[in-house]
């Protein structure tokens, strides 16, 4: 495997000064100046190499960075992630800087989802414990080494892992939702150890009457949620659903809609679908919302 490799898996790269862990060169974070082709791996020669995370194609990719493995092992246990697990799986994709008890795994973002903004976590001990990895505020990529790229100290990245960098598995649904809790969230829990009725406690869900607003976020938060109801389900129920969707009002709400009844081809009939979307009245008194979507996603498996 070499860089013509990566890059014809869709990755996308940054150049950086040998024996550095960061971009040095201007923009070095804005899409143009990203290397996806066989021509421009030529700058690369000789240099660390960084994933442009947010760049990459056709889904973005993202880390989950473990600076402190046995913190981040008993937080990540509290929300009901076991990163033994993700380590072991047979598709993992892992980093090793050569840091004791520092590792990362790379990840795809799914497509609804897109490039998600970095979070952040700190330890008891005020110092980087975790953090989710894809993208800056203002939408520019972050970036992570890859191997075979050398560390200050003079260690070399290696990979790690069952997986291949060259076919990245998409993040898991559970993670990915805790990510998009602390998105959601006024602040990032500094604490390790969460408390039940403390600040820091599990970002709620936003279930309030409050219109939501039509973001890509938010958007992607709602498609999560259907992937964890069937729609091969009864009449009663798929109306619910559907009409509960379009109580967001959203542009995209119909598409979003007709997307999830669609998951069940032996089911679909766009005369039918399209009949229940004339027939819903935005004005009727205790219809569905989002809180049933909610709802059912909970009963299907969703633990956010």
């Amino acid at each position: 495997m070499n860089i013509l490799d990566l890059i014809q898996s869709g990755l996308a790269l940054v150049p950086i000064p040998y024996r550095m862990k960061g971009p040095t060169s201007c923009g070095w974070n804005l899409r143009e100046n990203a290397i996806n082709t066989h021509q421009g791996a030529l700058l690369l020669d000789g240099k660390n190499i960084g994933l442009a995370h947010a760049f990459c194609t056709p889904t973005p990719t993202c880390a989950i960075d473990i600076d402190n493995y046995k913190e981040s092992k008993k937080w990540l246990a509290k929300e009901g992630i076991d990163l033994n697990l993700l380590l072991r799986s047979p598709d993992a994709v892992v980093i090793w800087s050569g840091k004791e008890n520092s590792l990362k795994l790379l990840y795809r973002m799914p497509e609804a989802v897109g490039a998600l903004q970095s979070k952040q976590l700190l330890g008891q001990d005020a110092k980087m414990m975790l953090e989710f990895r894809c993208a800056a505020k203002n939408g520019a990529t972050v970036q992570d080494l890859l191997p075979p790229s050398v560390h200050p100290t003079g260690s070399h990245y290696q990979w790690l892992g069952d997986g291949s960098p060259l076919n990245i598995p998409e993040i898991p649904k559970d993670l990915l939702q805790i990510w998009l809790n602390l998105t959601t969230a006024k602040r990032t829990c500094t604490r390790p150890v969460r408390q039940s009725n403390g600040p820091c406690s599990k970002p709620p869900t936003l279930l309030g009457s409050t219109p939501r607003p039509e973001t890509p976020r938010e958007i992607a938060v709602v498609k999560l949620l259907l992937s964890y109801i069937s729609a091969d389900c009864g009449r009663d129920l798929w109306r619910d659903i559907v009409w509960a969707i379009l109580s967001t009002s959203w542009s995209c709400a119909a598409d979003i809609a007709k997307a999830w009844s669609q998951s069940a081809p032996t089911r679909y009939e766009d005369d039918a679908f399209w009949t229940l979307v004339q027939t819903y009245d935005a004005n009727r008194e205790g219809g569905p919302t989002l809180g049933t979507v909610f709802f059912h996603a909970r009963k299907g498996g969703w633990i956010g």
